[in-house]
């Protein structure tokens, strides 16, 4: 069941309320994170005296039954301190269903579509982003800022078998000199996001030159030629607009692939065993370049994913 999902806050730090709210949404269970829009600065509605909201959308898949999703998402809203003393009332976050694929429901607990959709351009501006769907917008004052996961500029970039293999026994499946070449040359003066095991893949086991590293690991705190952070929210306060890049392993990979505008992929005309796997894209991404490239042992694809732009 595909769901879009709408975020707002008004109180605290509103950025960091959605970024906090998106993680914990990505981490339920029965619930894939498909993907982010951009962050939207509107005036209150409805109770008008009041802080702007920052709002966002989300696209979700979920197994769970509607309502059961609805009590996850308010169990969230809850742990964030949601202030619901008034409807409409500041809060440090609000999340609503807004619409189910194929769905529509009225009951005493849940309408879906959400019945205020079509009245909130706030709600139909990040949503069109993130949906085929077109919106009849209303011209109110929304403005988009800086802050969503997805102004980060994050790149995936891996090097995999035929069926999308990485790795096998802690190290990687292929060392090719002209995907190297690449590689480097792709990220040589920006940053590289990837994890500790990643990092043992490396010559010496040390940091690659040249580039900023920035490591994930719930368990080293310390590492010479790096920077450490320990969640997906502790990366956005290190990250600026410029290129980053995310190289591994599968578990990074599947952390930032919901926040991922571009991934490029060398693609080897071989089948490996592996036990670790670039994770499935079908569907958000589209090809724009695909070149083949000739190695001295394998023929190679060097192509270029971005994420779908739906627009408005």
């Amino acid at each position: 069941m595909i769901v879009y999902l709408g975020l707002g806050a008004n109180l605290g730090d509103r950025v960091k309320n959605l970024r906090i709210a998106i993680e914990r949404i990505k981490n339920l269970s029965n619930v894939k994170l498909l993907r982010v829009s951009s962050f939207y600065e509107t005036a209150a509605w409805g109770v008008t005296n009041q802080p702007d909201f920052i709002n966002a959308a989300v696209k979700i898949k979920t197994s769970l039954a509607p309502l059961e999703l609805l009590d996850e998402l308010q169990k969230i809203e809850t742990e964030i301190e949601t202030v619901r003393h008034e409807h409409w009332a500041a809060r440090l976050i609000d999340i609503d269903i807004l619409l189910i694929d194929g769905l529509k429901i009225n009951s005493e607990h849940l309408i879906v579509p959400h019945k205020f959709l079509y009245e909130r351009d706030f709600a139909m501006i990040p949503l069109a982003e993130i949906s085929p769907i077109k919106f009849n917008l209303r011209g109110d004052k929304v403005k988009k800022i800086f802050g969503s996961p997805i102004d980060f500029n994050l790149t995936l970039i891996a090097c995999v078998d035929k069926n999308f293999g990485i790795g096998y026994k802690g190290d990687l499946l292929f060392r090719i000199s002209e995907d190297l070449k690449n590689f480097r040359a792709l990220t040589l003066n920006h940053t590289v996001i990837y994890g500790r095991k990643t990092l043992q893949t490396f010559p010496n086991g040390k940091p690659l030159d040249s580039r900023r590293s920035i490591i994930f690991s719930r368990s080293v705190d310390k590492i010479d030629g790096a920077e450490i952070v320990h969640s997906v929210n502790e990366l956005w306060e290190l990250l600026s607009a410029e290129n980053n890049f995310v190289i591994g392993g599968e578990k990074i990979f599947n952390e930032l692939l919901p926040y991922a505008t571009k991934i490029y992929l060398t693609v080897v005309d071989a089948e490996k065993i592996s036990d670790v796997n670039f994770p499935n894209f079908d569907g958000e991404f589209i090809c724009i370049e695909n070149k083949n490239l000739q190695a001295e042992t394998y023929n190679l694809q060097a192509i270029i994913y971005e994420r779908v732009n739906y627009g408005q």
